[in-house]
């Protein structure tokens, strides 16, 4: 099997603000911002981010585990 990496360097394209609001009384609306980015065929997709970025960002992405699985998430 050949060598993968962990992590790789995508370019944000656009960033999209998203309010999650509160489900449960005591907790407040969190926001989210939506990472446009395309892949080495480019094909774009998005990832959600807590923290924001701007368009032309170059971020990190990597496998991070979530629930046991394991996803693409920013890392850097």
């Amino acid at each position: 099997m050949a060598d993968l990496a962990s992590v790789m360097e995508c370019t944000v394209l656009s960033v999209a603000e998203d309010v999650f609001r509160a489900k449960k009384p005591g907790e407040v609306d969190r926001t989210m911002y939506r990472l446009y980015m395309a892949d080495a065929k480019g094909r774009v997709g998005y990832l959600y981010s807590s923290k924001p970025h701007a368009a032309g960002d170059v971020v990190v992405l990597g496998l991070a585990e979530r629930d046991g699985k394991l996803r693409l998430a920013v890392v850097g």
